[in-house]
Order: structure tokens, then sequence, then C-alpha cells
């Protein structure tokens, strides 16, 4: 078995039992056997409970299933119930679609402690890695997620990610920190998602340490809550141009987090920090204030509605 602290592995399951299996299996058969797999359910209805039992009754020094008692509606609360219910020093977290490659903890595991050695033990870690998108049956879109959504790597800045999110839950692992810190927000209702969140919260207090290297699989199909994208596409500029107000109501929502970001740490915030979060939350920020933000925002196309629209 690895050596080293289990890592606690949440997943949070809603109607996946096409897909549940497989994610499963790939997780049971991985290098780094110092684990443990916690399911909770958020009210299926196609049998994926019965699978979630199956797994716990075969492997109960393994697979445990807990009871939230309430129904969720959203990853998002979902996920921050389980991280709130999880002491572990490392947490990953995993979708019920998708499939890890076998050595997708261990490496995750070596990254997270090449950077606790480097930064110290009291800082929050993130790491996560690449993803390769696939389409229903498994087979390739793209062999990488970041490249396909035209996605900047070189560096985590808190700002760039509150206007535009590059990390993917089902591929990242944070420390006990990092959770701590996340979970001081009391206003959840205004996080978009989970991982959106903890990666803020990341880059600016701590770091993100980026594995340029698909560790597992993002599978497509129309039930999956968030879905890759190809944003260089014609087919998408197209569908952006077309729900304008679909565009409104996406920046409005980034500007709420924002505010529960401001609300939730403005103590450790700086009055450089304090002047980008009143420019950015404003109903309208406007285009000089964009402008000035170009570096942090990925792509032109997304620096051009947001001046227009934001």
């Amino acid at each position: 078995m690895t050596k080293g602290n289990p890592i606690e592995i949440l997943m949070a399951t809603y109607d996946g039992a096409p897909y549940i299996r497989e994610q499963i299996d790939s997780i049971l058969a991985q290098t780094d056997e110092n684990w443990r797999l916690t399911l909770s359910d958020d009210g299926s209805t196609d049998g994926t409970d019965a699978i979630i039992d199956e797994y716990a009754a075969r492997y109960p020094d393994r697979v445990r299933r807990v009871h939230s008692g309430r129904r969720f509606g959203g990853a998002m609360p979902h996920f921050m119930w389980l991280t709130e219910n999880c002491d572990a020093a490392y947490i990953a977290y995993c979708d019920d679609d998708d499939t890890w490659k076998p050595d997708k903890l261990e490496k995750l595991r070596a990254a997270m402690l090449g950077a606790q050695a480097r930064l110290g033990g009291e800082t929050p870690i993130l790491v996560f890695a690449d993803q390769m998108v696939t389409r229903a049956d498994g087979g390739v879109i793209a062999p990488s997620l970041m490249r396909y959504q035209k996605q900047y790597f070189g560096e985590f800045d808190w700002r760039s990610i509150l206007m535009q999110n590059v990390v993917t839950g089902g591929a990242m692992m944070v420390n006990r920190l990092l959770a701590q810190m996340a979970l001081r927000s009391t206003v959840r209702s205004q996080i978009i998602m989970h991982d959106w969140w903890m990666a803020a919260v990341a880059a600016r207090f701590g770091e993100i340490v980026y594995i340029d290297e698909p560790l597992g699989t993002y599978r497509q199909y129309g039930a999956n809550s968030v879905g890759a994208k190809d944003v260089g596409s014609a087919a998408h500029m197209l569908h952006k141009l077309s729900h304008i107000g679909e565009i409104q109501s996406t920046i409005r929502a980034k500007k709420a987090q924002a505010c529960v970001f401001e609300q939730t740490y403005s103590s450790g915030l700086s009055r450089e920090d304090l002047r980008f979060l009143h420019g950015y939350t404003k109903e309208r920020s406007g285009p000089v204030f964009y402008w000035r933000q170009r570096a942090q925002i990925h792509g032109l196309h997304r620096l051009v509605g947001m001046m227009l629209l934001g």
C-alpha cells in the first residue's frame, strides 16, 4: 500500500447508472492504493443506489456510502456537504460518469507532496490535471480538455479565475487547509461550482499546481452538468451570439460569486485586491475595466464579450 496519508475520494452521484461501474472500477485499479471512496447519492431513480450499495458491500474497507438526509439538486451544494463531512489530509473529487487512468492518484499525490515540500505545510494547495474529452461511448473528441477549451495554464491568477474557471472538479485534489478555507463561506447559494470556488481561493491564498497530462476522461453527453466546449468553433460562436441573455446571466452569476469572495475573505485581501473586486462586482464594470484586466481574460472573444456585456 502507498505510504502517506490516505486520500479521501468524494463522489456525488445522480442518475449515474450507465457509467458509474466503469468509474468505480477505474478507482479500484489505482496504483496508489492508500485511498477511501465516499459516495453520496442525490435521489437517483435509475438504479444508481443499488450499484453504490453493491460496491460498498463488496469493498467495505474501500467504499462507503453516506446519507445526507436531504436533496441537494445540484453538484455544488452536494460536493460542499461532502467536503464538510470529510477530515482527510487530502481530498480528491470524482464525477460518476468519467474514468481515471491507473496512475492518477499516484501523480496527484506526488504533485501535492512536491508543492508542500516547496511551500511548507501551512499553504492551501490545489493540484489538478488535464483530461481527455470523450463521447458517451468512450470515443475521443479531444486529447486535451485544456487545449480544447483554449484555457491558459502557465500561471493561475485569482482574478482571472473569478472571471473564467479553468479547474475541473473531477480532475483535482486539495489539501485539508484549502478545504477548510473554502468552507468559510456562509452564502453558498451564490457559489457557482465547488471547483471554481476552491480554485479562486487556492490561487489567491495558496497555490495551484497543474499536471499537463490527461489523467482521466471527461465524458460528454446530454446529462452531464457542465460539459466541455470547443470555444474556438464557429458553432460555439454562433450559439453565443444567438443567446446573449445567457451570456449576461453568466456574467451576473460570476459577479455575485465574486461578491461572496470579497465578503468571505475581506480581512485577508489587499487594497489592490479590493479595488479589483469593487470594479468587477459593479452591475456594469464597463469596457475600460475589462481592457485593463485583459491579461487575465482568456481569448479575444471572451474579452470582447465582457467589454460589451459586463
